[in-house]
């Protein structure tokens, strides 16, 4: 495979050579934003969804972006013709910028990069298991580089088998470090948080997928939800629907209830079919 390459504010270059200032504010504070999508088949996946919440996430964090829309996609078509990587994984990163003090914002750098990235199969046809963390993520709406509280409790997940970890605070689940977590009631009913969690893209296209054929409710989700739901499954953009079957020693069977693979049928031919993946994008 050819070296990859990068884009740092609009240079595109190798990205063993890319260098960032040891003042930004990323390095120094941890103080950032990033989105990221993938492609199929060299199909940019509802790259125009997480365009939105890029923009959305740097106005809530102060951070002006130095491109328009149309230069940031531009730019990452521009990557994606020098790497030709069919399946990879895109970020855009904007940082704190240069400080004049190592507090102040300064001005913000933009870095692109792509990587090859493969589906995992086995976790989607089979599923995981997750165990609750006692944490609740800071700026929830905004998709910000801070991930310490998650690559923490990783370790705490795989020493008790599990896979990830799903917040909990006061009673309420809220998402994991890198995911959004649905349950699935003895009824039937699609039941995920609403308050003070990312707007997941991927969970944004279940939810529109799902109303047609199940009822559908975005709320505070409880533990006692937790306990007594009859299916689970997480969502993002690396993990498509991914099923849970088991969340500390609550135990929603050995294999993925039905409601959660039909879900996962509609998501498949929405982001690999061709025609439908070109074509989508919620207002």
């Amino acid at each position: 495979m050819q070296p990859l390459k990068a884009i740092i504010n609009g240079r595109l270059l190798l990205d063993n050579e890319a260098t960032l200032s040891i003042h930004d504010l990323s390095v120094t504070r941890g103080y950032g934003i990033f989105d990221y999508f993938k492609t199929v088949d060299g199909r940019p996946i509802f790259w125009e969804d997480s365009l939105d919440r890029f923009f959305h996430s740097a106005q809530l964090m102060d951070l002006p972006v130095p491109y328009t829309r149309t230069e940031l996609k531009d730019q990452i078509q521009t990557l994606m013709q020098a790497n030709q990587i069919a399946d990879s994984g895109i970020k855009l990163l904007l940082t704190g910028g240069d400080s004049p003090d190592g507090y102040s914002i300064g001005i913000p750098n933009l870095i692109i990069t792509q990587h090859p990235l493969q589906r995992n199969a086995d976790k989607e046809q089979n599923g995981i298991k997750l165990i609750t963390y006692a944490y609740h993520r800071p700026f929830s709406r905004v998709k910000s580089t801070d991930y310490v509280m998650g690559i923490q409790a990783l370790k705490k997940a795989k020493a008790a088998g599990a896979e990830d970890v799903v917040y909990v605070q006061h009673g309420l689940l809220s998402e994991c470090p890198r995911a959004n977590i649905f349950l699935i009631d003895k009824d039937g009913t699609l039941i995920t948080p609403e308050e003070d969690v990312l707007a997941g893209v991927t969970r944004r296209y279940i939810l529109e997928m799902a109303r047609p054929h199940m009822k559908v409710e975005t709320r505070n989700v409880t533990l006692e939800d937790m306990t007594n739901a009859s299916e689970a499954f997480i969502s993002s953009t690396t993990k498509n629907i991914t099923p849970v079957l088991q969340i500390d020693d609550v135990v929603y069977g050995k294999q993925p209830g039905p409601h959660t693979r039909m879900l996962q049928s509609l998501l498949n031919q929405l982001i690999y079919d061709r025609e439908a993946a070109s074509a989508t994008h919620l207002p």
